[in-house]
Order: structure tokens, then C-alpha cells, then sequence
């Protein structure tokens, strides 16, 4: 994404993102003046506090000499003013906090109209759940596949006649049942894979061809069934760890990044922004602002 340059003039904003520019510059104004404000304030206290311990007449000595409070009475002054700096500081920093956030909602929504790059980078963990939503219904059929037909190989050996060399009809209904299964899992896989196209840059699943494979079983002696079962089974667990589960590492790690990308951009457009409207306020602004914005985040 290309880096966002510094307005040179006030952009077409929507009015209500607008708004929250000029109050989050009231606000962090009205937050600066604060700290100022508390830094002095504890610098006093912190002197208060030391001539409050020594004796009354070098207290005032002292107090004379350095601008210090002379009296207790001026000493508490100093501590209560410092106790509501503090408070109000405290209150300050989640009046930033929740501006920040607020500004990042509609400064999300705005970029994601504007900068169809932006909307995509954004999104992509929200697309990608999507196929990742797929993918975990894909391996719950695998496993139930994978569970019905170990039930199926158990009947056929526990089953088998010797005689007419044939599993019993029990396994045999067992086999046919898990091609409906094979059908879901087969599915499954061409849906994701349409997903993966749709959203780009997504890998594809490869289509295991199981159902021939499936039914030929049912016609093999014991010892060939039981091996080629064996078989299908470890190639159908292969299939869920590397066609699914480590799929979806590298998948997810992108979108991630893609994501990242987005906050990134947000946050340095925004700080941009945010220097923007820093020259556009007036004290007078600030100081008619800020009464309104504190009630109004009290209030909820």
C-alpha cells in the first residue's frame, strides 16, 4: 500500500469523521495543558512534602528563599491541587484512550470506501475465516469418515466367513454407508477450493478419488482387505495434516500480515491527520470543547 500523504487542505471528510478529528485535537490539546500542569504542581508538592518535615522557623526560611509554601495551610492547598491534577489526568488519559479508539472506527470505515486496497488488507481475516470455516467442516466429515470405516474393517474381520471368503452383510452395509460420506468429503473439498479461487492467493485441496476405492474393498480376501484398508486410512490422515491442517498456517500467517499492514497504514494516516488538525484548533475552542466532551463521556 502506498504511504499516506500529509493533507495539504482540510479533506472531504464525512462530517461525523470530521467532528471526531477536531474534538480528538481538543482533547489531546486539553490532555498536554494537563500534564503541564501536574508536572508543576508535583514539583511543589515534592518541596511542600520536604519542608513540611523541618522545623517551623527554618520552614520559613526556607519557603522565603525558594518560593515554597511558609504555612501548612499553603502546603495543603498545594497537596489537594495536586491530588485533582492527578485525578483529572487519570480521566484525561481514557478520554485519549477512547478518542483514539473512536477515531480508528471511523477512520476504518471511511478507508475502507476510499482506499479499495486498504478494504481488502482489512478484511482479510475476516474473508479468510470463511474458507477457514470450510476447511474445519471438511475435517470433521474426514473424521467421521475415518471413524465409520475403522467401525466397517472391525465387522469385516469380526464377520469374515472363510468359507465364501466374504465379510458380513453388517460390513458390507457399513462400506456403502461411508460413501455418503465420501460424497460430503468430496463436497467439501470442491467447495473450498472455490472459496480459495474467489478469495485469491489461497491454496487449493486435492481431490482423493475414494469411493472406487472404497467399494473394491468389499471384494478383497481378508488379508488384502485389511492391507489396503490400512492404507487408505493412513493416506486419508496424511491428507487431513497436509492437505488441511498445515494448509492453513502459511494462510492464516498471510492474512495476518495483510492485516497488520492495514493497522499500520491506519495508524501513521491517522498521526498525520491528527498533526493536520493540531494547527487548525484555538485555545478558545479547546476551552469551549472540552466541557461538552467530558460530559458527554461521563454521561456513557
Amino acid at each position: 500500500m502506498a504511504e499516506p500523504t500529509a493533507p495539504s487542505r482540510p479533506p472531504g471528510f464525512p462530517e461525523d469523521l470530521e467532528t471526531c478529528l477536531r474534538e480528538d485535537a481538543c482533547v489531546r490539546a486539553d490532555a498536554n495543558q494537563l500534564k503541564l500542569k501536574l508536572e508543576e504542581i508535583q514539583a511543589n508538592a515534592a518541596q511542600a512534602r520536604e519542608g513540611t518535615a523541618l522545623p517551623g522557623r527554618l520552614l520559613a526560611a526556607l519557603s522565603r528563599r525558594r518560593d515554597g509554601p511558609s504555612t501548612p495551610e499553603e502546603a495543603a492547598a498545594i497537596f489537594a491541587r495536586e491530588n485533582v491534577l492527578r485525578r483529572q489526568s487519570q480521566e484525561s488519559e481514557r478520554l485519549l484512550q477512547h478518542y483514539t479508539g473512536k477515531l480508528d472506527s471511523h477512520l476504518t470505515t471511511y478507508l475502507q470506501t476510499a482506499v479499495p486496497v486498504f478494504l481488502q488488507q482489512s478484511q482479510a481475516r475476516v474473508w479468510l475465516a470463511e474458507w477457514e470455516r470450510i476447511i474445519a467442516d471438511l475435517r470433521a466429515d474426514l473424521r467421521e469418515l475415518i471413524k465409520m470405516l475403522g467401525q466397517a474393517r472391525n465387522n469385516a474381520v469380526a464377520g469374515y466367513d472363510k468359507s465364501t471368503q466374504m465379510m458380513s452383510a453388517t460390513a458390507r452395509a457399513m462400506f456403502a454407508q461411508s460413501n455418503g460420506l465420501i460424497r460430503s468429503v468430496d463436497a467439501r473439498v470442491r467447495q473450498a477450493n472455490a472459496k480459495a479461487a474467489e478469495l485469491g492467493n489461497l491454496p487449493g485441496v486435492t481431490i482423493i478419488p475414494l469411493e472406487v476405492t472404497i467399494n473394491n474393498l468389499t471384494r478383497l480376501e481378508i488379508v488384502a482387505m485389511l492391507r489396503e484398508f490400512d492404507r487408505v486410512v493412513r493416506e486419508l490422515e496424511m491428507f487431513e495434516q497436509k492437505q488441511l491442517v498445515d494448509l492453513q498456517v502459511p494462510a492464516v500467517a498471510a492474512a495476518d500480515a495483510l492485516v497488520a499492514q492495514a493497522q499500520a497504514y491506519l495508524a501513521q494516516y491517522r498521526e498525520q491527520l491528527r498533526a493536520y488538525y493540531d494547527q487548525r484548533i484555538t485555545p478558545t475552542q479547546i476551552a469551549e470543547a472540552i466541557p461538552l466532551i467530558l460530559e458527554r463521556f461521563r454521561s456513557g
